[in-house]
């Protein structure tokens, strides 16, 4: 279980998300937590065929990609996903 997140310095909904994010990595901590930075991670950033919208988040079970969140979201949004990708049957 990991979640690549993909933001930037100049976004204001990055920011946003940061907190969220900090709330959630503490309830749920047995996921691994991967970040880059959109304009200074380039090379990786490129792997994961994003476009110009930041953040994203991308959402892996067993190294295979099941969901990805595009833009600013609730933290009841974000945690559904978790929830809904990795403890869920």
């Amino acid at each position: 279980m990991k979640i690549v997140r993909i933001s930037a310095m100049w976004c204001s909904g990055c920011l946003v998300m940061k907190k969220i994010w900090k709330t959630l990595e503490q309830k749920y901590s047995d996921i691994e937590y991967i970040d880059y930075d959109y304009d200074y991670d380039e090379e990786e950033v490129k792997k994961y065929n994003v476009g110009k919208i930041v953040p994203i988040n991308i959402f892996y079970k067993d190294d295979v990609e099941v969901e990805r969140l595009i833009g600013e979201k609730s933290i009841d949004e974000v945690e559904e996903v978790i929830k809904k990708v990795f403890y869920e049957n």
